[in-house]
């Protein structure tokens, strides 16, 4: 194991935390502008969906995952450096909960407050959504103190969504750094413009449009793409579905976390 080659850079999060956003970014730093998730999901393959194929094969460089860092993760042996972006449980939480709404073509009805009030009290109360739990992401706080807080023998970039939504030219330049330290500042801005938010959104709906499966098509999809849900929601930072007697629950169950990683709010 030790002679594994360290060929892998990881570009992790929890989900819904902002990875797609950066792994586009890091594809138009090292390849050039992205005109599709397919041609992504080759660059930068996602761990999730093309395991076996991974573990077995030879690709090196950038590969998307969602686990929790631990020696038990595939491909760990192999890891020359990561980058971790890091999202409040706040806007994941609301995140994740339309997400998963992707997976039905049902228009929102009066019952989708209930929903997500119930979703929300599952998410505090195991510290994270259950399914990513049983799929090995651990729960929120686990899966960041995984990547953030353990030691480790490689390099890990953090990277906060807030950060990135604020200021995408800082986030490239820092980004630039760890996976391609020759790029010009115009080599930066150029990759950041081609990620931008509204960029990815374009790619979205020609993604959808030409169908071509990847990241933000699958046919599995299409009543709900039809109903006009999207992978791409909004992108923001502040979740404005939250009570305050919900974000009161967030700052007690995570505030300690989030004052370590630089947050003066939930």
């Amino acid at each position: 194991m030790s002679d594994a080659p360290k060929n892998i850079v990881w570009i992790a999060s929890y989900p819904k935390s902002g990875n797609t956003w950066v792994r586009f970014m890091a594809c138009n730093l090292l390849y050039g502008r992205q005109e599709s998730a397919a041609a992504v999901s080759v660059l930068a393959p996602d761990i999730h969906e093309r395991g076996r194929e991974l573990i077995e094969g030879a690709h090196a460089g950038l590969v998307k995952t969602h686990f929790a860092c631990s020696p038990s993760m595939p491909m760990v042996e192999r890891t020359a450096a990561a980058i971790y972006i890091v999202r409040t449980p706040e806007d994941v939480i609301v995140s994740n909960f339309f997400y998963a709404q992707r997976s039905t073509a049902a228009a929102p009805t009066a019952d989708s407050r209930i929903a997500f009030d119930q979703y929300f009290d599952a998410f505090v109360s195991n510290r994270g959504d259950p399914r990513w739990a049983r799929l090995g992401m651990g729960s929120w706080e686990d899966n960041v103190r995984s990547w953030l807080e353990a030691p480790h023998p490689f390099p890990v970039l953090a990277i906060r969504f807030e950060d990135l939504a604020a200021d995408a030219q800082r986030v490239g330049s820092m980004l630039a750094q760890l996976v391609r330290p020759q790029s010009s500042a115009e080599e930066i801005r150029r990759a950041v413009d081609n990620s931008s938010f509204q960029r990815l959104k374009e790619i979205e709906e020609a993604d959808i449009g030409e169908k071509r499966q990847g990241i933000f098509y699958k046919p599995y999809l299409e009543p709900s793409i039809q109903a006009g849900r999207r992978f791409m929601r909004r992108g923001s930072v502040g979740a404005a579905e939250l009570t305050q007697e919900q974000r009161a629950r967030l700052g007690a169950a995570f505030g300690p976390l989030l004052a370590k990683l630089g947050y003066t709010r939930t």
